[in-house]
């Protein structure tokens, strides 16, 4: 009897634990889901005290955060400040639709950036699509305070320039980012902006929220203010992303196009020096389409990171830069092949606050090698994260089309955002902390979602288990042999495993199918309902997955004659009756 073969599709899941399938857009892929969902929240609003500022789309400075107060930027909907309360509520202590000034009259209510000088109390907004920014102080809010200072239009002869307003600096910079990744960052006094369009080449400017001076680091020949020994910046760099390393005082300057990225060394302090990392140099491209960056062990292992490049993410060292030399390419994970994500997007990985102990904190405290992903114009919506084991970026297309498992911890469904699920650990007045995320569109964007600290929303189920079935065949006939294709297309990080279960007689008995075997299963039950088991055993950090992009799971199965089950019988002759 020849096979018949069944697809594993959604429509045949009898249960789901822990994962997730989807059928969308050619991508038939099974991943673990995150703990957190949208039942098992203590707060998931966007109305009342959270409606306002909270349309966040910037990444990764769409938030800041001092000590209880969460301050957002809103694409469409303004800038709020809120304090974060001891039961894990919000109240909304400042609003306003449009923040941001322009000109000498106008305002605007897209925006992506806000960056806070906590030493100062001090912050700014701008944005990367127009020019103008909003300096405010907050000083009146900390400690259970209610006053906050949106200062006055600027009333210099460059009024929408945050950095060259009085005509002083040689410079005009008055827009920040890049589409909706954030050009402005905070270390100690200074608030740093990287422009939008191209005018600061090799050069990172600065402005001191204590006294309103200006600082042009660096020049445009690439050779002042430049770290001794370092390569000369042979590129022409502009549409910054910018993060802050806390814990080595560097602000981090991406570039989109042309130059990679600048460093910034003692960037909180009088004396800072620049940094070229020339990542073109090492073959890797000179462009930094994709925005994120990592840093496992930023104090024993501070030059080694993770950052976006050409289409891809590298594993890299920056020690040589020091020296003059390219960095080190430790490790590649390619974007655009056919086996990894295969989706238009400006791909988000990563996380705001480069530490691993004390808050604010967006890294797992535990996990602190978990790279997390981010949705980007509505691709990889449920989140994902970076498997390092077999370098890819694990996650779907979209939410649609997917079955998953909803009743693990009362998690319910998955979070969905169009852009971000940015998280922050913080926590209010009396010391108690909460997960906060933030992000835009989709489903779950433009809300405030808050879960108890203990969740760890973004952690897998690592164990996860899905069944299939059932499946028959014609005249309820035996079910004799079967065999799972497309199985080993699986991809299993280091120290997890994954394990296929086949029954013949409807789940009563299971019996484990050799994923590496090329010849079909034989069962030694006697049955004529086929199910399919998968079941992974994995971490709160990574586990196995089927990226699904090369077509669905399939089972195979069929009878054998009487004399094929015989083992008794050595010799089997296929017997034809002559005419």
């Amino acid at each position: 009897m020849a096979f018949k073969t069944e697809s594993l599709e959604r429509g045949d899941i009898i249960s789901i634990v822990g994962c997730a399938q989807n059928d969308y857009l050619g991508q038939k892929g099974i991943m673990p889901v995150a703990k957190g969902g949208v039942d098992n929240v203590l707060v998931r609003s966007g109305s009342g005290e959270y409606d306002g500022g909270d349309r966040v789309i910037g990444w990764p400075n769409g938030f800041e955060v001092h000590d209880d107060l969460i301050f957002t930027v809103g694409w469409g909907d303004g800038f709020a400040v809120r304090r974060l309360n001891n039961d894990g509520s919000m109240t909304r202590l400042f609003y306003d639709a449009n923040f941001l000034y322009r000109d000498t009259s106008s305002t605007y209510n897209h925006l992506q950036s806000v960056a806070i000088s906590t030493t100062q109390k001090k912050g700014v907004v701008m944005t990367y699509n127009v020019d103008g920014y909003t300096t405010f102080d907050y000083s009146g809010l900390m400690n259970g305070g209610t006053t906050f200072v949106k200062d006055d239009r600027p009333t210099h002869s460059n009024p929408q320039r945050f950095i060259g307003g009085a005509g002083d600096s040689g410079l005009n910079i008055s827009s920040a980012g890049l589409y909706y990744t954030s050009g402005l960052v905070a270390a100690g006094d200074y608030i740093y902006v990287g422009e939008y369009d191209a005018r600061h080449y090799r050069r990172c400017l600065r402005r001191n929220m204590s006294n309103g001076t200006e600082e042009v680091l660096g020049s445009e020949d690439g050779t002042a203010d430049k770290l001794s020994g370092s390569a000369t910046v042979d590129r022409n760099g502009y549409r910054f992303t910018l993060f802050y390393d806390e814990v080595n005082d560097r602000v981090f300057y991406f570039s989109y196009y042309n130059s990679n990225f600048q460093v910034v060394l003692d960037a909180s302090t009088s004396t800072p020096e620049l940094l070229w990392c020339d990542v073109g140099d090492t073959g890797q491209g000179d462009d930094s389409y994709e925005q994120g960056l990592f840093i496992a062990d930023p104090t024993n292992a501070p030059n080694r990171m993770w950052i976006g490049c050409s289409n891809k993410i590298l594993d890299i060292d920056i020690t040589p830069c020091l020296t003059g030399s390219a960095p080190t390419v430790h490790n590649i994970i390619r974007l655009d092949n056919s086996t990894n994500i295969v989706f238009d997007v400006l791909f988000r990985f990563g996380n705001k606050y480069q530490k691993t102990s004390g808050l604010p904190m967006d890294k797992d405290p535990t996990y602190t090698s978990y790279i997390r992903t981010m949705s980007d114009r509505g691709k990889n919506m449920n989140l994902g994260w970076v498997d390092t084991t077999n370098n890819k970026t694990p996650g779907f297309i979209r939410y649609n089309d997917t079955t998953e498992d909803t009743s693990t911890g009362g998690r319910g469904r998955s979070l969905r955002y169009d852009y971000g699920g940015h998280h922050v650990l913080m926590a209010s007045a009396n010391g108690t902390k909460y997960w906060v995320l933030v992000g835009y569109s989709g489903g779950d964007g433009h809300t405030f979602i808050t879960y108890n600290e203990s969740d760890y929303p973004k952690r897998l189920i690592g164990n996860w288990e899905v069944v299939y079935g059932t499946y028959t065949l014609a005249n309820s006939a035996n079910i004799d042999e079967a065999f799972v294709s497309n199985v080993d297309k699986f991809d299993i990080p280091s120290n997890c495993s994954l394990t296929v279960y086949l029954s013949n007689n409807n789940g009563s008995n299971w019996e484990t199918y050799d994923t590496t075997s090329t010849t079909a299963h034989r069962f030694s039950t006697t049955g004529t309902q086929l199910r399919v088991k998968i079941t992974a055993s994995g971490h709160p950090d990574k586990s196995p997955y089927y990226m699904g992009f090369e077509g669905p799971l399939a089972v195979h199965y069929k009878s054998l004659h009487a004399a094929a089950k015989d083992s008794n019988i050595k010799y089997k002759v296929t017997r034809k009756r002559l005419r």
